[in-house]
């Protein structure tokens, strides 16, 4: 039953979502539910199956108490963008909310050639009176002007902005400039975009930028801007800056980070730090040296990492971070380096029951690239590969599998079963939307064929633990074999810690084991007894932050995994963790 709508008061008011907005994310549709006044029309005009995921979002909005129904206005059918009957439909929701996919297909069906249709009108005169304009991933891209179109961040820093989408590098085009204040990036630290929005906003003259993170909405309420989510937003000021820029430099600018509960002053960019944020205090100080790994700068979440360690660090001797990205096609290198500046940059913490969370207020960053000479190249792209304790027999097998064994007949499975022989196997499905129903869905497939397997239990969240847990590695090294479930290979590659990246439904045969009794069904090992939070959660008993990397602020609403997003723009992948839900119709659904 859908709640009793509110009268909105006029007034800017927007929902910037950075894609993968779970449905159980309450926090962020109770929001939408309080700036709308309980209405909202979907337009799912920058998706590949416009009817399909218009009609989902319509069901995940009902089940949240809105009264809401889809616009029929689609790219393929972008001439109802001055239909009367549909300008007048946007006049009677008065709330609007644009789905992921393709943010150039919002704009092409809105403003043809930069010329504003009725229906462009309407939204604009809607949210004049009040009402809400909302978007999810390419739903929020294209709020800001000039728009970002697509680009990652290290080919966006090395070859500059481009105009042909073959090319590498960054694409910029025209948005619809409801968020004026600064170019909006999406899907932020999860795809490591810093790179590319400092160039975009370089290149465009814009002072400021603000990246939003996954299941995270900037919540713009007249001249107030506040964060709440899962993650945060990234504030860029490229303005004040310190130095001119060096050759093979972008110029220095400074960077914040707002979490959950924060807010901004939007008159004069002022942040202001949610209830319950404090400083660190000196018995919680964690960190005393640089990191001693090399992470990808532009990789997921390395942003928030670098901020997390000089907002826990011990600023007398540890004040700055570094980290790299390579592109052997170019020879290039990108480096980035975020500094703790005294007496301007701050630090805040709060220590909920539910972990850590954390703010990050003017910090200094700069990003340098360099080509590098030929035997630092040589060095580089010449480097082994890495394996891990071990290097792989001769008589090793690796099976890559097209597709899930789950949904094929046994007949895909007859030349591959026998490799494991009895087991015991080791099922690794950190690559699935929900790990454990994954690993049991496939323990059951291998049962059937009377091969024994364990869940490892390893996935983005505890692989920085299992890396450490001795009795599970030894598990590991005795096992006949590994199947690493299908998914979104990402997390699957960053929590094997092996080369390369995962591949969807491959099966690794080791030769030579060491026969160990398998886990039954249900029987956890190392890591995989702890649960979600308490693997997690930083200990500040008696003072003492005891876990000390990997940091990972606590998630919103229900806790129990994510939805993969749609195609947010034009070179972007799958977030991680979907709802369970078919992965099919997720995959057609923006956001």
């Amino acid at each position: 039953m859908a709640k009793k709508a509110t009268q909105p008061t006029p007034g800017n008011r927007l929902a910037v979502i950075g894609g993968r907005l779970e449905d159980t994310n309450a926090a962020v549709y109770a929001e939408m539910h309080r700036l709308s006044g309980g209405r909202i029309l979907v337009f799912a005009t920058a998706s590949g199956e416009p009817e399909a995921v218009a009609a989902e979002t319509v069901q995940v909005f009902l089940s949240h108490g809105f009264a809401a129904e889809a616009s029929p206005l689609t790219a393929e059918a972008a001439h109802l963008a001055g239909d009367p009957a549909v300008a007048a439909q946007v006049r009677a929701v008065g709330s609007v909310y644009f789905t992921g996919g393709d943010q150039a297909k919002i704009v092409a069906t809105l403003a043809p050639g930069g010329v504003e249709t009725p229906v462009l009108a309407a939204i604009r005169a809607a949210q004049a009176a009040g009402g809400l304009v909302a978007g999810s991933s390419a739903g929020a891209a294209m709020m800001s002007h000039p728009m970002i179109l697509g680009g990652t961040s290290i080919e966006s820093v090395i070859h500059g902005l481009v105009t042909d989408p073959e090319r590498p590098g960054l694409l910029v085009g025209d948005g619809l400039g409801f968020f004026p204040h600064g170019i909006v990036d999406q899907h932020f630290i999860k795809r490591g975009r810093l790179g590319r929005l400092v160039v975009a906003m370089e290149g465009a003259g814009v002072r400021r930028g603000f990246g939003v993170d996954e299941n995270t909405a900037l919540l713009v309420e007249g001249e107030t801007a506040r964060v709440c989510g899962e993650y945060g937003v990234v504030v860029v000021d490229m303005g004040g800056r310190p130095g001119p820029a060096d050759a093979g430099a972008l110029p220095p600018f400074r960077i914040s980070y707002l979490d959950d509960g924060d807010s901004l002053d939007l008159t004069g960019f002022k942040p202001v730090p949610g209830p319950g944020k404090r400083r660190v205090r000196a018995r919680e100080v964690a960190y005393r040296a640089p990191v001693r790994s090399s992470r990808n700068a532009f990789g997921a979440y390395t942003l928030y990492d670098l901020m997390a360690r000089l907002v826990l660090a011990d600023t007398a001797v540890y004040a700055s971070e570094t980290a790299e990205a390579f592109d052997a096609r170019s020879g290039m290198c990108v480096t980035v380096e975020m500094k703790r500046q005294r007496r301007r940059s701050r630090g805040l913490i709060a220590t909920p029951e539910t972990g850590l969370r954390m703010t990050a207020l003017d910090f200094r960053c700069g990003i340098e690239r360099r080509q590098l000479t030929a035997t630092r190249l040589a060095q580089r792209v010449g480097r082994p590969a890495r394996t891990p304790g071990m290097t792989p027999s001769p008589e090793a097998r690796l099976v890559l599998l097209g597709s899930s064994p789950l949904r094929n007949a046994d007949a895909m499975l007859t030349p591959v079963l026998p490799l494991f022989g009895r087991g015991p196997v080791g099922v690794l499905a950190a690559a699935s939307a929900e790990p454990r129903t994954t690993a049991r869905d496939h323990m059951d497939m291998l049962a059937r064929h009377g091969i024994d397997s364990v869940d490892l239990g390893v996935t983005i969240d505890t692989v920085d633990y299992a890396a450490q847990d001795g009795e599970l590695l030894e598990m590991i090294a005795g096992l006949r074999g590994i199947l690493l479930c299908g998914g979104n290979q990402n997390p699957a590659g960053r929590d094997a810690a092996a080369p390369g990246r995962g591949k969807r439904g491959a099966a690794r045969h080791r030769a030579r084991p060491r026969p160990r009794r398998a886990a039954g069904r249900g029987e956890r090992r190392g890591l995989g007894a702890l649960g979600r939070d308490d693997r997690r959660r930083h200990d500040l008993g008696r003072g003492a932050l005891r876990r000390v990397v990997g940091h990972r602020p606590p998630r919103t609403g229900d806790p129990g995994g994510h939805r993969f997003s749609r195609r947010g723009d034009r070179r972007s992948e799958p977030a991680r963790r979907p709802q369970a839900r078919s992965v099919g119709r997720r995959l057609r659904r923006g956001g």
